[in-house]
C-alpha cells in the first residue's frame, strides 16, 4: 500500500494586485541552484511567460536595472543576499516596487511568513510543488486589464 503525501502548499499573504496590460507577463526567477532556477523558468516559458533567471540576490538586482518583471519568484536561502534582503531592496526600487514577490523555498511557511511579510513578500510556495502551482499562485496576484 502506498501513502500519498500531500503537496506542499502555495498561498498568498497580501492583497496586492499586479496590473499587467501586456499579453506576456514578465517573471524573474531567483535561485542560487541553477538547475532549479532554469527548470522553473523553462516551465514558465513553456506556459507563455517571458522569464529571466538570476542565480543570486545581487544578480537579481542587476537584472532589474533595465527590465521590469511583473512577478519575482525568489528563493530565501542564498549566499550573500538572502531572499529577505533581496526583497527589501526590490521594494525600494521604483521598477520593482509594485511587482508581486513570491517566496519559493524549501523552508516551511511558518519559518518564512513573519520575516517574509516584513521584507515585502506577497506569497509563499514551497519547493516541491509542480510549476502549475506556481502559475496558479501568480494568476491570483495578477490583474489583467
Amino acid at each position: 500500500m502506498s501513502v500519498t503525501m500531500p503537496l506542499p502548499h502555495c498561498t498568498l499573504w497580501t492583497t496586492r494586485s499586479v496590473d499587467v496590460d501586456l499579453q506576456q507577463w514578465r517573471i524573474l526567477v531567483v535561485d542560487d541552484h541553477a538547475h532549479s532556477a532554469e527548470a522553473l523558468a523553462a516551465a514558465l516559458s513553456s506556459d507563455g511567460f517571458e522569464t529571466r533567471v538570476a542565480l543570486s540576490g545581487v544578480e537579481a538586482l542587476h537584472a532589474v536595472e533595465h527590465w521590469s518583471p511583473h512577478i519575482i519568484v525568489l528563493d530565501i536561502s542564498m549566499p550573500e543576499h538572502d531572499g529577505f534582503a533581496t526583497a527589501r531592496v526590490l521594494r525600494r526600487i521604483a521598477r520593482t516596487r509594485d511587482a508581486g514577490i513570491i517566496a519559493f523555498t524549501a523552508l516551511g511557511e511558518e519559518l518564512v511568513r513573519a520575516q517574509g511579510l516584513h521584507a515585502g513578500f506577497d506569497g509563499y510556495c514551497q519547493k516541491g510543488n509542480p510549476p502549475a502551482a506556481v502559475v496558479q499562485l501568480i494568476g491570483r496576484l495578477v490583474h489583467v486589464h
